[in-house]
């Protein structure tokens, strides 16, 4: 029954972490249409640094910031850094529709690298799960034809760090607290989107203050809970989970930005929803017999 909780409980984590880093893109979007890439990234990462450094003081004091493991804490920043600002980069390059499926490659790499990075035993339906949601995806997104240009190659970049940040999350899971996982990892983007947002920066209104603020809130909550999930379960497991963003995403979009829902959406939806139910009962019923 052990088992069988801390499977939901990352499952569950994991939701609400891809919903919270939606309603952070939906900010973002936001603020950059008047905001700098670079400013965006310092404010959002600096943001989420302050109010993430300041919970772990008040818990443990001096100590919540004691880590053995510096080597890993840099790599995590440094990709960080890079998947935050190429991101941004590539959605300024090309249509969101393109950007939005290579980014969605993502929970393919974590499965194909499980195994020989982390050690995870990645069977037929779990490969099976990742590929059905990126049908799905498929199905929403009706990619459009030029993928082969600058903004392409900067969001295989951003996709790729992304990965492996991924991956280094579950690693350290259980040897890291939840609150280093999330602290160290907003250094990197704060740092260079400081210095990068030094030459174009434009003094936000109140209003986009309150937006930047609830940027690193949601940004800060969403790695949290992204930290915690690695810490139930594994990184195969829960990567066909994040193919959930694309329905709070179509959502958002309809009420907040006028586009439009069609019978695409709503059917890509439901097999996302297939192949994170596939995981769910199929991964329940394994542990409920290795537990008889």
């Amino acid at each position: 029954m052990r088992d069988n909780k801390l499977l939901f409980m990352g499952i569950s984590y994991m939701l609400v972490a891809v919903f919270l880093m939606v309603c952070l893109d939906v900010v973002a979007k936001i603020l950059l249409k008047n905001y700098h890439v670079m400013q965006v990234t310092f404010l959002r990462s600096g943001i989420s640094l302050l109010i993430i450094g300041g919970a772990g003081y008040l818990a443990r004091g001096k100590d919540s910031f004691k880590t053995q493991y510096w080597k890993w804490h840099i790599l995590r920043t440094v990709l960080m850094a890079i998947s935050s600002i190429t991101i941004f980069v590539a959605l300024s390059l090309i249509p969101l529709v393109n950007c939005m499926v290579i980014v969605f490659i993502s929970p393919i790499i974590v499965t194909a690298l499980s195994g020989p990075f982390l050690g995870e035993v990645v069977g037929i339906w779990r490969w099976s799960a990742v590929l059905i949601g990126f049908v799905g995806i498929l199905l929403i997104l009706q990619p459009t034809a030029g993928f082969i240009d600058p903004g392409t190659i900067y969001a295989f970049i951003a996709v790729v760090t992304y990965a492996l940040f991924s991956l280094t999350s579950r690693k350290l899971a259980n040897k890291e607290t939840t609150y280093n996982l999330s602290f160290y990892m907003f250094i990197g983007p704060t740092l260079v989107g400081g210095v990068g947002s030094s030459m174009s920066w434009v003094t936000p209104t109140p209003e986009a203050w309150i937006l930047f603020i609830v940027c690193g809130v949601l940004g800060g909550l969403g790695f949290i809970f992204f930290n915690l999930a690695y810490q139930k379960a594994e990184a195969s497991l829960l990567a066909s989970f994040e193919y959930t963003g694309l329905i709070w995403a179509s959502i958002a979009g309809y009420y907040l930005f006028a586009e439009t829902i069609d019978a695409n959406i709503w059917l890509g939806a439901s097999i996302i929803i297939i192949g994170g139910l596939i995981i769910v009962f199929r991964e329940s019923g394994r542990l409920k017999s290795i537990e008889n």
